[in-house]
Parts: C-alpha cells; sequence; structure tokens
C-alpha cells in the first residue's frame, strides 16, 4: 500500500476518521471558493455598482445625442449621468427625459444649469446653451429611490434613446 493510500484511508487511530466524507467536505470547501472567487470578480468588473460592465451608453441613429450612463445602481447611491446634445435646426438644444429616471430616481443636480427646465406629462423638458460648434454636455447628477429595472426615454429633435437600468437594494 503507498502512503497516498493510507492517507485517504479511514482510520480509528488516534481519532475516528470517514476519509470518504472528508473528501466530499473539500470538493465543497474547492467550489465554495470558487464561488466566491467569480462574485468579487463580478463586483470588481461593475455588475453590483460602478465599473466597466456597468458604464455604457445610448445613442441616437443620428449621433445627435448621446448619454453615458451607469446601467447597474445601488438604491441610495448616487451616480452621473451625462448628455451630450447636438442643436437643432433652430439652434436650440432641447433635451426631453421621461419614464423611470424621473420616478424612480431624484435628480439632484444639472451642470450646467439649463436655460430652461419645465414639466409635461410625465416627464421633463430642459434647454441647454450650445457651444460654438452647436453641441451641449450637461452632467445630472442621480440617486435611485427604489429597487429593480428602470427604463428612461430620452428624445431630442425628434430621435429618442431607451436607457435600460437595473437598481439594487
Amino acid at each position: 500500500m503507498s502512503s497516498e493510500q493510507d492517507e485517504l484511508s479511514d482510520r480509528d487511530y488516534p481519532i475516528q476518521e470517514d476519509m470518504g466524507f472528508q473528501e466530499k467536505l473539500w470538493k465543497l470547501e474547492r467550489a465554495g471558493w470558487v464561488a466566491l472567487s467569480l462574485v468579487v470578480a463580478i463586483t470588481l468588473l461593475g455588475v453590483f455598482g460602478a465599473g466597466p460592465l456597468s458604464q455604457t451608453h445610448a445613442q441616437t441613429p443620428g449621433g445627435d445625442l448621446d448619454i453615458r450612463y451607469q446601467r447597474f445602481e445601488r438604491n441610495g447611491a448616487a451616480s452621473q449621468l451625462q448628455v451630450k446634445a447636438k442643436a437643432g435646426s433652430d439652434g436650440q438644444v432641447w433635451l426631453a427625459i421621461d419614464g423611470a429616471l424621473l420616478e424612480r430616481f431624484s435628480v439632484e443636480s444639472i451642470h450646467p444649469q439649463p436655460l430652461v427646465a419645465e414639466a409635461f406629462g410625465n416627464g421633463m423638458r430642459l434647454q441647454f446653451q450650445p457651444d460654438a460648434q452647436g453641441w451641449a454636455t450637461a452632467y445630472l447628477t442621480l440617486r435611485p429611490d427604489g429597487v429593480g429595472p428602470a427604463k428612461s426615454v430620452a428624445r431630442l429633435n425628434g430621435q429618442s434613446v431607451t436607457l435600460s437600468q437595473f437598481v439594487y437594494p
């Protein structure tokens, strides 16, 4: 009998050992370590909050509206949404937002301040001052007030994009 076989055989002295059961526990322990490592890895990648897998953007087909936001949010944790919008033919930037962004999130700040902010239906319209090239960039600080999936729609110059987010507790 080899020494390895001796190590894996049941014993009664100095204590009673059931090596078959012990091997099952070792396999379970290894599976637990793998599962914990996967949870740590996906957390670092941003599946439970800010990170590379969470950072995304939505853009209109014409490219006149580009919104960068977090796909995964934490309830009560502030995040930033960046809006880059091109002025319409009238030289103005009118951004309309409705859906979960206003129902399930608190808008804590908007920088720069819009020239005009008005409510309409279940949403809001914001007018921003475009730069010399006809673009306006705005940053909205948001704080989720609920959990679960959240869909919002942003409209500019007759085009729209849908923002899909998930808010964790």
